[in-house]
């Protein structure tokens, strides 16, 4: 067992926490909008102050300057129109949304809404808004103004410039070839700081080295019980391991990020070995519990996400998305293969602390493949593509994930109706086939799936055409 050394656990955490607070934040559509208006009020003091308060206008040239019946008709014009181009731009922007949720995803208008250029979008024209709105409040008397209509004008172009940069960002963002992308990017970085960097540190490389000390009853335990029912969002790990450090126990997850937790049921069981009383409620303060799923340490939600558009997009017939998101998927299964998988998290001295709710590279399979290949089960040419995907992934997984994965694609390939298949179909179903059972090494488990398949046909010239077609492995019988 080794620890890896240069890392700094206090970093990683801040930097999920500050993750954590920037999702929840942002995801109130709000929060950006204020920080401009803020800026759109001083801008404002700024501009009454100079114009009116000190009539620094009356030293500027009379050639760019203004005066108080220009100005009101000047900014009373922006004002309506600044308004009419926000409520335009976002009520089309919802609309578009509606209707791309619906044939994709409910869950993308959230990541839609979140996004920086979208937040920044509304913030500007409030803003605007904002500064223009108090500029014709307070323009009430004969002058000669300069700062106010100038930035008025100033900030309506670049509201014009934005909604044009904003028209482009929604063409590009409700793409599905760069929404899924976006998708996967999130998963790819959520892996990166739950599994890479917060939790591999922790791990152990060999758990046979700590099995002896993993508790084999839970009756000795005590169980710390959940106050409020909710999902589990996020779990500060290292604070749970250092704090296990200074009480001496051993601790439990009985839950997984991402799981449905019941009021009253256990949330963790922790061991002792002396008579100490223990602080159960910082044990519960580590381990955050809402009403949403969210995506700060939750892989399977972000790749369910995926799976979600995937499975949409069959009902829609819209097979050329579901490949795609199929390849996104494997994309991401492939970056977080080589990932340590071990449920066992020590401590800096090597004594086990924590023992988690673990997924392993079978069960983000098949929750990335499962629901797809139950919804293409009538559909050959997409079992196909699923099954390139797992040829692809085959690649580059463990050997020790091989069996995983071939079990897996055996699984898919079943589910389909032998009998009301046509003979090239299966011969480009058997093709990618076996191409895995080589990869993976179980290119006698083929052969006997092929017999299997043979035997199980009624129609003898059928049966002779798919002989002839189908490839069998050099150890098999044509």
């Amino acid at each position: 067992m080794s620890m890896k050394k240069h890392f700094n656990p206090h970093k990683s955490f801040k930097v999920a926490a500050s993750r954590e607070k920037s999702m929840d934040l942002y995801a109130n559509l709000w929060a950006t909008p204020v920080i401009y208006s803020i800026f759109g009020i001083l801008l404002f003091a700024f501009a009454v102050w100079a114009d009116s308060g000190m009539n620094l206008g009356s030293y500027i040239p009379a050639a760019i300057t203004l005066e108080y019946q220009l100005t009101r008709t000047l900014l009373s014009t922006l004002t309506g129109g600044i308004l009419s181009l926000t409520t335009f731009t976002f009520y089309g922007v919802l609309a578009a949304l509606t209707t791309f949720s619906v044939q994709f995803s409910p869950r993308i208008l959230k990541n839609f809404m979140m996004n920086k250029v979208t937040q920044r979008t509304l913030g500007i024209f409030i803003g605007s808004f904002q500064f223009v709105l108090l500029c014709l409040l307070f323009v009430n008397k004969e002058g000669s103004f300069f700062f106010i209509p100038m930035l008025a004008t100033g900030l309506i172009m670049v509201s014009v410039a934005t909604f044009i940069i904003f028209i482009n960002h929604i063409v590009t963002w409700l793409q599905v070839t760069n929404m899924t992308d976006n998708m996967k990017e999130e998963s790819v970085l959520t892996a990166k700081n739950l599994l890479m960097k917060e939790l591999d540190q922790y791990r152990v490389n060999d758990p046979e080295s700590v099995i002896d000390q993993v508790p084999q009853d839970k009756a000795e335990g005590y169980p710390v019980k959940i106050e409020e029912s909710g999902y589990i969002q996020t779990i500060d790990f290292i604070s749970l391991i250092r704090e296990a450090e200074k009480d001496d126990i051993i601790i439990q997850l009985e839950y997984k990020i991402g799981n449905y937790a019941f009021q009253s049921t256990p949330l963790l069981i922790y061991w002792k070995d002396h008579s100490n009383s223990i602080d159960e409620s910082k044990y519960r303060s580590l381990i955050r519990i809402g009403k949403n799923q969210n995506e700060v340490q939750d892989i399977e939600f972000s790749l369910n996400k995926l799976v979600e558009i995937a499975i949409r997009s069959i009902g829609n017939n819209d097979p050329k998305t579901t490949i795609r998101t199929l390849y996104q998927i494997g994309d991401l299964l492939t970056r977080i293969t080589h990932v340590s998988f071990t449920p066992y998290l020590v401590d800096e001295k090597g004594r086990l602390r924590v023992v988690i709710q673990n997924l392993v590279f079978e069960d983000y399979l098949y929750t990335g493949f499962a629901s797809i290949r139950h919804y293409s089960r009538e559909n050959v040419i997409i079992t196909t593509e699923i099954l390139k995907v797992l040829h692809a992934i085959a690649k580059v997984i463990d050997k020790q994930d091989c069996k995983a994965l071939w079990e897996f694609a055996v699984y898919t390939i079943r589910t389909l109706e032998y009998n009301f298949l046509h003979t090239l179909d299966r011969k480009k179903l058997y093709e990618t086939l076996l191409k895995i059972a080589e990869t993976t090494g179980y290119e006698s488990e083929y052969n006997r799936l092929v017999h299997r398949m043979l035997a199980g046909m009624t129609d003898s010239e059928d049966r002779k055409e798919v002989e002839f077609k189908i490839p069998v492995n050099s150890e098999g019988i044509r």
